[in-house]
């Protein structure tokens, strides 16, 4: 898979995190490393995105819930 860069803004500071495209028979999730931790962001059944971090990823690497905010922001910017 490929690799982009997704720009991020978050508290003042423009960030940037790689980013890979899968694609599937019903659509696409984007893969996003924050940290060493893969993001997953999909699309739900009524068309919204959501970000989906495994329970063992949460535990050892804290994310900060405005960062997931950010980077939401930045997908929804780029692919709507």
């Amino acid at each position: 898979m490929e690799t982009y860069d997704l720009p991020v803004t978050y508290k003042g500071k423009e960030l940037s995190f790689p980013m890979r495209l899968g694609q599937f028979a019903h659509g696409y999730k984007l893969y996003i490393t924050v940290d060493d931790t893969e993001v997953t962001v999909e699309r739900d059944d009524q068309g919204d995105w959501r970000a989906l971090i495994s329970p063992e990823q949460l535990h050892t690497h804290k994310i900060e819930p405005g960062l997931i905010s950010a980077i939401m922001e930045s997908v929804q910017a780029v692919f709507e």
